[in-house]
Formats: C-alpha cells, sequence, structure tokens
C-alpha cells in the first residue's frame, strides 16, 4: 500500500482557543488485484536488472576467455621463435666452422648471419606481443598492466556440443533473452494494471476528537476515487498495449537473432577444429619431416642452404598459423558460451 497521510486539525480556532483537536490517518486502498500487478512488476523490473548484470559477467568471461587464447599464443610463438633462433645459431656455427674464412662459400655463412639477425628480431618482436597480450588480460581481470602471470598451460579444451543442443541452451540460459522476456512480462502486467484503471479505488480515513469540556469522540471516513477521464485511460491503455506488442516483438526477434548468432558460432567453432586437426596431423608432421631431410641433405652436400632455410621459414609459418587458428577457435568458443549463457 501507499504511504498512511497523517491528519491534523485544529477546529473552531478563535480568542478563547482551540475548540476541537483531531488527530487521524488517511489510507488509500487500490481494490481488484492492483497490488498483486504492482507486485509482478516490480518483480519483473528487479529481475531484468539481475540478467542484465548477468549478461555483462557473461560478456567479460568471454573477453577474458578469448584474452587469455591470445596470451597463450603469444607464450607459444615465443617459444617458436626461440628455438628457431637456436636452430640457424647451430646452422650457422656448423657453417663458419666447416668454411672458416675461406671466400668461396662466404655467402653461405652471410646469408645463416642474415637468418640468424632476422630470427632474433622475431624473438624480440615475440616477447613483446607476448607482455601486450599479458596486459590485456591482467586489465580484463582487474589487475596492474605490469602484474606477473603464472605461463599458461595450454589452450582451453573445446568440448564438442550439438549445434540443438548450444540452441536450446541459448534459449533457456542467454541473459540477453531472459532480459527480454522479463521486460515482456513487465509490460504485460503493466498492460493489465492499466486496464484496470476503470475501476475505482478507496481512500479509508479514521480521526480521533477532543473537545474540550465533553467527551472525546472519534470520525470514520470512507472515500471512492471516481474514474471520470475516459480519455486518457483510453489513451494510457493503448499506449500500455503498443508497449507490450513492441516488447514482445523484441523478445522474438532477439531469439531468432540468438538461434541465428548460435549457429554462426557453432558452424565456426566446427570448422575451426577440423582445420586444427589437419594442420596438426597432416601439415606439421611432414613439414617437420622436411627440416631434418634439408638439413641431412645440406650437410651430406646433396642440398643447398637455400632449401634448408625454406623449410625453416615453411615449418613456422605453419606453426605460427595453427596458433592463430586456435586463437580464433578458443574466441569462437567463447562468443558460443556468451549466447549459451555459461559455460558448455
Amino acid at each position: 500500500m501507499a504511504d498512511p497521510t497523517l491528519i491534523l486539525e485544529a477546529w473552531d480556532v478563535n480568542r478563547q482557543g482551540v475548540g476541537q483537536r483531531r488527530i487521524g490517518f488517511d489510507q488509500e486502498i487500490k481494490l481488484w488485484g492492483k497490488y498483486g500487478l504492482e507486485r509482478n512488476i516490480a518483480q519483473s523490473d528487479a529481475d531484468a536488472a539481475k540478467f542484465q548484470g548477468r549478461a555483462t559477467v557473461t560478456e567479460l568471461i568471454a573477453q577474458v576467455v578469448a584474452a587469455h587464447g591470445e596470451y597463450n599464443a603469444a607464450y607459444e610463438a615465443v617459444g617458436i621463435a626461440n628455438e628457431i633462433k637456436r636452430r640457424y645459431d647451430e646452422l650457422l656455427g656448423l657453417l663458419r666452422s666447416r668454411y672458416g674464412t675461406t671466400s668461396v662459400d662466404q655467402q653461405d655463412v652471410i646469408k645463416a648471419e642474415m637468418e640468424a639477425v632476422t630470427a632474433e628480431g622475431d624473438v624480440v618482436r615475440r616477447q613483446g606481443e607476448q607482455k601486450s597480450a599479458a596486459a590485456r588480460l591482467n586489465s580484463l581481470i582487474g589487475r596492474p598492466a605490469l602484474a606477473p602471470l603464472a605461463a599458461p598451460t595450454g589452450f582451453r579444451t573445446v568440448r564438442p556440443v550439438s549445434l540443438a543442443q548450444a540452441q536450446a541452451l541459448g534459449r533457456s540460459a542467454n541473459p540477453m533473452l531472459a532480459l527480454a522476456g522479463a521486460q515482456s512480462n513487465s509490460a504485460a502486467q503493466i498492460k493489465s494494471l492499466t486496464d484496470l484503471n476503470y475501476y475505482p479505488d478507496v481512500n479509508v480515513g479514521a480521526k480521533y476528537v477532543q473537545r474540550p469540556g465533553t467527551e472525546d469522540t472519534g470520525e470514520f471516513t470512507l472515500g471512492v476515487k471516481l474514474p471520470l477521464h475516459y480519455e486518457v485511460k483510453d489513451a494510457e491503455q493503448r499506449a500500455a498495449g503498443a508497449r507490450l506488442g513492441a516488447a514482445q516483438a523484441r523478445n522474438e526477434a532477439l531469439r531468432l537473432r540468438i538461434d541465428g548468432q548460435v549457429a554462426d558460432a557453432w558452424f565456426g567453432v566446427d570448422a575451426l577444429r577440423k582445420v586444427v586437426q589437419i594442420y596438426t596431423s597432416r601439415l606439421l608432421p611432414p613439414s617437420r619431416s622436411s627440416i631434418e631431410n634439408a638439413r641431412n641433405g645440406f650437410q651430406a652436400g646433396s642440398s643447398d642452404l637455400s632449401t634448408v632455410f625454406e623449410s625453416e621459414r615453411r615449418y613456422r609459418s605453419i606453426q605460427l598459423d595453427l596458433l592463430k587458428l586456435k586463437v580464433e577457435l578458443q574466441t569462437k568458443y567463447a562468443d558460443m558460451e556468451r549466447l549459451a549463457g555459461g559455460s558448455l
């Protein structure tokens, strides 16, 4: 109920004083189930605020997952760059011990030195990318940008889930869809409450009356609010109906959009998972073998130095492409989890 009104009255006030003192209250009482509808509206609004907060948390988690994937990839890229630098340094040392300072094969030594310097520069660049990824991750989890982070233990496991399961989770657990549902429910309750504006409310009151020289008495009042402005109430009813229709339309449109976004993310995850498997099982092993073959051939004199460097570059390119695919997979999977309302 609304707050009651405290009433203090003084009657028959003249030069002789106050004739009567009245102390009482007045209370508006709504009938026809209006209080229940108002409680339902307040509950729907509270649910909407809760779902809005949950949507913010879900969005933040997805950003953290994606940033963690980038940090993990940057960390592994530093390892790849260091490993390539180590192999180039070994090859450069081999060439120097083999040819010394003779001018016949000095071009191979110079070429190896240039590749080694380039590899060293790549290590520095990858280390900078790792620090940048760590700073982004720290900012998302509320830590100083330069706060130390432990070495990542690997990418998150991408659990297999069917498209139907992902879409069902999106319909039942997506916080933005739940928010739209709460707003639609609130609009429906407001429409029902507006329909009851044609029904009058009442006011009840009670007063304690003090009369000097006579016995104290009491007064009781009952008032009825007359709904005379039907044009206004008709307009309010039409406005409430329009808001309800708009809320329901938004809810349905959001449901369809989330279904489509979940499908888009799911197909992206499915394709990326397959590509990662192809790179891991069919591209990396022969590329790694080509490095060994090229190095053995160079040591045996059956191939030149350019073949060794070309095989190294090809292998490094595949490794870095694989890391990019894994990061994209983590991001897509995190996006699908965000749409599904939580961890899959």
